[in-house]
């Protein structure tokens, strides 16, 4: 359907006193503002949030009580302190491959580069995998997944929905061992930095072009602190995450309010006192 310049100006609509809309405008303004302020403070703290991961995560910036020296020592791609161990991936995790033979009727997830692991028809809404889930592997909580094929982009996810779920042949499952706080080793997995590791080692990959296995991805090496300084920086970026989710609330709050203000201002069913 087109909207003609003649049929717009046929278009009837209430129009209350020019004080009256002076003052409607004035009241939407200031929900306009609140909204704006809101979104720009969730802007600053998510951008925060990214320097600080980056900083954190390799030792640039340490919690109190957890420095034993401030001397640093070189990594590949960074530096790191020399209380710090430099690990490689295989050294504290394994890889599962385990699958749904029984064909269980199990929630079918997906990785993506910024949510890591979601629900597939969720996040979709609609169906993208295979009627016959057999075949895939079975992805328990507290497991690692990666894209086998696509971990250049960073899609890497943590499983922490569901007791199992399952996942495409196409990925890689893996598991921590209990000198790894899961949640300090997946920022670790989803920073930018390395997003660029992975991009690396893949295109270095002999085992087949476009793809990062286990093999090649149990070699890469990561910064390891001590097990309470992990679970102090996890707890930190949680403690960060749920400030910009109550934000996010807030804002998606503000917009609703004032969508429904401005139904009732503008058709006159709440009036302005002037």
């Amino acid at each position: 359907m087109t909207i003609n310049q003649q049929s717009l100006s046929s278009i009837e609509f209430s129009l209350p006193p020019l004080p009256e809309q002076r003052q409607i405008a004035a009241i939407l303004g200031t929900w306009d503002e609140a909204i704006r302020l809101t979104a720009d403070l969730i802007a600053a703290k998510q951008q925060r949030k990214k320097g600080l991961m980056q900083r954190l995560l390799t030792g640039d910036v340490r919690f109190p009580g957890f420095v034993h020296s401030s001397s640093k020592q070189p990594a590949k791609y960074f530096q790191i302190p020399t209380d710090w161990s430099l690990v490689k991936i295989g050294d504290i995790a394994h890889q599962v491959t385990r699958k749904n033979s029984d064909d269980h009727q199990l929630p079918v997830l997906s990785c993506t580069k910024h949510d890591g692991l979601v629900d597939s028809l969720e996040y979709f809404g609609r169906q993208i995998f295979s009627d016959d889930i057999s075949t895939y592997k079975v992805v328990r909580r507290g497991q690692f997944a990666y894209a086998t094929n696509h971990i250049e982009e960073g899609s890497i996810g943590y499983q922490d929905k569901y007791d199992e779920a399952v996942i495409s042949p196409m990925y890689t499952v893996f598991e921590a061992s209990k000198r790894v706080d899961d949640r300090y080793l997946y920022r670790v997995l989803k920073t930018e930095t390395y997003r660029k590791i992975f991009e690396i080692n893949t295109n270095a990959s002999v085992n087949r072009r476009g793809s990062l296995r286990w093999n090649e991805f149990s070699q890469i090496q990561v910064p390891l602190p001590s097990l309470k300084e992990q679970e102090k920086i996890a707890d930190f970026f949680e403690a960060c995450d749920r400030e910009i989710d109550l934000l996010q609330l807030k804002l998606a709050a503000l917009q609703q309010q004032k969508k429904g203000l401005m139904q009732r201002l503008l058709t006159g069913q709440v009036r302005v006192t002037l």
